[in-house]
This record gives structure tokens, C-alpha cells and sequence, in this order.
């Protein structure tokens, strides 16, 4: 089987599950993939046979896409701001709105670059925007928790590098701990007892992309979200939507230094009551983002008291 056969093929099936645009666009990516190929390469010699021995992880990968896996848990990473990361089932895929927040920060922060920030990611999943932002600010000091000690296995082993053609590594690695975000920042005797749990001291910035997806969204998502990425970096329950946030503002409050800034993504249907949330704390500069479909998506503050 030549390379462009295997192409068509697997559009032509994976055209029962998705849309023509989507099935021809992850057959190329998982060719490409697997075999290593740049797509100049894959177009000048698409006549090239497959061997047998490679077919079989391509067959494999197709069959995944077929039972709904996303694609990016076939292919194991996911770009996130010029960066590769691993991904599993054991955390949320990074999208293209988390990134959006990410730049976000850099535009902001970028006369701070190198500066020796002190920066917290809570609910860090993948660790996307923890490594990215070390990447960005090599001086600082990153922080990321997570409840899921799956999720920072993952994201804990990221291979981080800062430029492509030196792999020179990140400089400054974030710092992760497991901490449940709902149960606030923890005291002298948490940090005794957990042992190896960082002192925050006053952060400059605070970052999350917490769950915030309601129960009832369940039935508007598709399954490949679904059956696969955990549900407990996606939902909240339907009575209490606001949960993380409120545990948030307690974090500014106790690590925010005056004049820290804090980004966090939320639920379009709830940008007015996070704000209203976070003013009634005392916090200044409450302003709710819209991403790039027009959705409000992002929430940032300052603490100046």
C-alpha cells in the first residue's frame, strides 16, 4: 500500500464518523506522524510504499479515531504555544482558548520578561501554561498543582525546549505539587505535613484554567470530549458553577502580592457573575475577555488592596 493510498482509505472511513474537511485532515496528520514526514515530504513522494511493519500503527491509529479517540490522544501531544506536549486520558487536551490567555500574559508581562516573577498554575492538567510560561519568563519561579497525581505525572515529565534548532531546555522547570484548589491555599501545618509543598510567598501572577463546564452542557458535547478526557478537569455540578472561583479569589487574597494579576479562563455563560464575584471580594480591574469567537472566555484582576 502507497502512502497515498493509505490516505484514501482512511478518509474514505473515518468520512463515516466526521466530516470530509476533518477526515482528510486527520488522516494526513496521522500519516505524517508516525512516519515521520514533513507534508512537502508526504506530497512529493506519496507514490512511496508503506512498509508493512509501519502499517500497523497507522491501521491501529485509524480504528482509535474510529471509536471517537481524539486525535491528539492518538498522536500523544498537542502544540500549545510553539511547544509539543504529551497528552493522555489523564488530561485535558490543550486548546487554542487556553493558549489565547496564555498570550494574554506574555502581552502584559512583556517589559517584566526577565524579571524574577513568582507565578502560580492551579489545576494545571497538562502543564501547558506552566511550562510556556517558564519558557517565556526564564527567570521566574513557576508553580503548578493539580488534585489528579495522574495528571501531574504527565505533566511533570514534559520535554519543554526553547528553541528548536539548540533543544535548549527550560532553564527554570515549574515546581508541581499536588493540592486541592477548593480547599485554599495551605497553612504551615499543611505544608509540614505534605513535606515537599512550596512556599508561595506573594505570587505576581495567578493563572487557572479550572473546570467550570455545568452538567447539564453535558448533552451539547460531543463524544470524543465525552467518552475521553476526565471529567473532573471538565465539570462542575449544575447548583454551583462558580465553585473554583470562589476557592480562586481566596488564593488572591491570601498569595496575590499588591499590584499581582490574576487570568483565569471560565464559562461563557458566567462572565458577569464571576466579575460580580470577584469585585464583591474588593479586587480592581475586573475586566471579562471575549476569545476569538466572540465567547466571553477569560477573566483578569488586579488585588491592589
Amino acid at each position: 500500500m502507497t502512502r497515498k493510498e493509505f490516505v484514501t482509505k482512511s478518509i474514505n472511513s473515518l468520512s463515516e464518523r466526521y466530516s470530509l474537511p476533518e477526515a482528510r485532515a486527520m488522516a494526513l496528520r496521522v500519516i505524517l506522524h508516525f512516519l515521520h514526514l514533513s507534508e512537502y515530504e508526504y506530497l512529493i513522494d506519496s507514490a512511496v510504499a508503506v512498509p508493512k511493519s509501519d502499517l500497523i500503527p497507522l491501521e491501529k491509529a485509524v480504528e482509535e479515531l474510529m471509536e471517537y479517540r481524539p486525535l491528539q490522544y492518538v498522536l500523544g501531544c498537542q502544540e500549545f504555544a510553539g511547544h509539543r506536549f504529551s497528552v493522555s486520558e489523564s488530561v485535558l487536551i490543550p486548546r487554542p482558548e487556553t493558549e489565547q490567555m496564555f498570550r494574554l500574559i506574555c502581552e502584559e508581562w512583556k517589559d517584566a520578561r526577565f524579571q524574577e516573577l513568582k507565578v502560580l498554575d492551579a489545576c494545571t492538567g497538562s502543564g501547558c501554561l506552566a511550562w510556556s510560561i517558564a519558557a517565556e519568563f526564564p527567570k521566574s519561579s513557576v508553580f503548578a498543582c493539580d488534585l489528579s497525581g495522574e495528571a501531574l505525572a504527565t505533566a511533570s515529565s514534559q520535554k519543554i525546549f526553547t528553541d528548536s534548532d539548540t533543544r535548549q531546555t527550560v532553564k527554570n522547570p515549574p515546581y508541581f505539587f499536588k493540592w486541592d484548589v477548593l480547599e485554599g491555599p495551605p497553612d504551615e501545618k499543611d505544608r509540614k505535613k505534605a513535606g515537599d509543598f512550596p512556599d508561595l510567598g506573594d505570587l505576581d501572577i495567578l493563572v487557572s484554567n479550572p473546570p467550570y463546564v455545568c452538567e447539564q452542557e453535558r448533552d451539547f458535547m460531543s463524544r470524543n470530549v465525552l467518552d475521553w478526557e476526565p471529567d473532573m478537569a471538565l465539570f462542575v455540578p449544575d447548583e454551583d458553577p462558580l465553585r473554583f472561583y470562589r476557592a480562586l479569589g481566596n488564593w488572591i487574597l491570601v498569595h496575590l502580592r499588591t499590584g499581582g494579576r490574576a487570568y483565569f479562563e471560565i464559562n461563557e455563560a458566567y462572565g458577569s457573575q464571576c466579575a460580580e464575584l470577584f469585585e464583591s471580594l474588593g479586587l480592581s480591574d475586573v475586566t471579562v475577555h471575549e476569545d476569538f469567537h466572540g465567547k466571553p472566555r477569560f477573566i483578569t484582576l488586579t488585588k491592589w488592596f
